[in-house]
């Protein structure tokens, strides 16, 4: 019965996730069947489903003749096999598929006509059922909510506008200075060390015997770079100019080229030429074209035409996060407590490190925000056409730099899969159709005071620590 009446389950963007199964197209619904409603409060809805005994055996004796139309047992010609026969040897089978085609059809017949909405796949309970006689059982389920209307032009969200300020092209440029690398001729001899920049020949053997890319001619590394395998930039701390060295490395186990991963090996290093990393880079035309750019000045040009950039998307995203907060403020509306049950569940199989109270808030904000969204699509329209889910799988893709074929792979061979980046899709896209429906007002922001903005405190917690990692490499 695990797959009962997964074609009940409405589709709510990505908070829905039931598949679909076959009804029969026999309407055994009008055949005398009764319900009884045992609850009908709020949106819990509970059934007590009698399905006369003849409306049974007459959906199993249909199986049957289907099957004797081409069985094939020993002794019988194709379509000659007694009835008898046919129904003992393929009883155990037949039976619980017309069950569930029987269940199903009667459920959703059922609820076609008091044209209810189940939230999620019902729940069904064989109470009494002989072959022969009648099938009783009960089903629960849960209606989707009544969703008010709600005006969006009486929503009111705050648009930033970037100010970009003289300082804030100065900071950038100094960030980009003492990022970028440079190295100079060392003005006096002396051994190699860390952010030095070396060049180097090798030669590398495994067991005394040579392997597929064991030597390089002209290799740079700038040591503690961490470019090649562990020990093997440490232990050219101290060479000089000149100088042949034997040094001891082992590959590590997931190394790339399996054929030589986990193993030790021994590399005989030439140091051709050690270069010392430039202190302070000074922000001047060198700096520009060291960086692709043909002067300061269009290097500020592009930093400002970068910041517009950068400023834009955070900006999308800090207006859609507000739409979002008062979107879920002002509805009231019941939710569906066996939805939220789902997508507790579903949360804690991605997340291992929030509490109880943190998933079931997060998985109930979900849902509401789901059915909103939903409703808000529904109502004026909105659906995803291909172009729109060409741009989502394109989104997906850019996300894993170098694996886009792969990616797109995946999506092409699992529909599922697709089905949910479907529903990523549609979400976009009524999100985009609130932003602009709602009443705007701009106001003047530099980066820092977006960044300022409670609905962005995950973003700037993120860049918070990718800095503190980078001042404490």
């Amino acid at each position: 019965m695990a797959e009962l009446v997964d074609a009940l389950v409405l589709g709510t963007s990505d908070f829905c996730r039931g598949g679909s199964s076959p009804f029969a197209r026999t309407n055994i619904y009008k055949e005398n069947m009764s319900i009884k409603e045992l609850n009908n409060k709020g949106l819990d809805r509970e059934w007590l489903v009698t399905v006369p005994g003849v409306a049974v055996s007459n959906k199993l004796d249909e199986k049957y003749l289907q099957i004797s139309k081409t069985a094939k047992l020993p002794g019988f010609r194709p379509g000659k096999v007694p009835m008898n026969m046919i129904k003992e040897r393929y009883a155990k089978s037949v039976l619980p598929e017309v069950m569930d085609d029987i269940i199903n059809t009667t459920i959703k017949n059922a609820v076609k006509e008091k044209e209810l909405r189940p939230s999620v796949q019902p729940k069904v309970n064989i109470e009494k059922f002989e072959e022969g006689n009648e099938l009783i059982f009960k089903v629960f389920f849960q209606i989707m909510p009544e969703i008010p209307d709600m005006d969006l032009k009486k929503i009111s969200i705050e648009k930033p506008v970037l100010e970009i300020k003289d300082e804030d092209v100065k900071r950038t440029l100094e960030e980009l200075a003492e990022k970028h690398e440079r190295f100079e001729p060392l003005k006096k001899n002396r051994s190699a060390k860390k952010n030095d920049l070396i060049l180097f020949d090798y030669e590398g053997t495994i067991g005394g015997k040579k392997f597929k890319g064991n030597e390089g001619k002209d290799e740079t590394v700038v040591i503690g770079s961490n470019k090649f395998i562990p020990g093997y930039e440490d232990q050219m701390i101290g060479t000089e100019i000149g100088e042949k060295k034997k040094i001891n490395v082992t590959f590590p186990k997931d190394y790339r080229v399996t054929e030589i991963a986990g193993k030790k090996a021994q590399f005989l290093i030439s140091i051709k030429d050690i270069q010392s990393k430039v202190s302070n880079v000074k922000i001047d035309d060198k700096l520009a074209t060291e960086l692709g750019e043909k002067s300061l000045d269009s290097l500020k040009e592009k930093i400002k035409e970068k910041m517009n950039i950068d400023y834009n998307k955070f900006s999308e995203l800090k207006i859609r996060r507000e739409a979002t907060e008062k979107l879920l403020k002002l509805y009231k509306f019941n939710l569906p407590s066996k939805m939220i049950d789902e997508e507790i569940n579903f949360i804690k199989t991605q997340s291992k490190d929030k509490t109880e109270t943190e998933v079931k808030d997060f998985a109930t904000r979900r849902v509401k925000l789901g059915l909103i969204l939903n409703n808000i699509g529904g109502k004026n329209n909105i659906e995803v056409n291909d172009q729109d889910l060409t741009k989502a799988v394109v989104a997906e893709t850019q996300k894993h730099p170098g694996q886009e074929k792969k990616i797109v792979d995946f999506y092409k061979n699992n529909p599922q899969m697709m089905n949910n980046l479907r529903g990523v899709a549609f979400e976009e896209k009524v999100l985009t159709f609130i932003t602009k429906a709602c009443s705007i007002k701009t106001k003047n922001y530099t980066f820092d005071e977006l960044f300022n903005q409670d609905q962005l405190k995950p973003e700037k917690k993120m860049v918070s620590s990718q800095k503190k990692g980078k001042e404490n490499e």
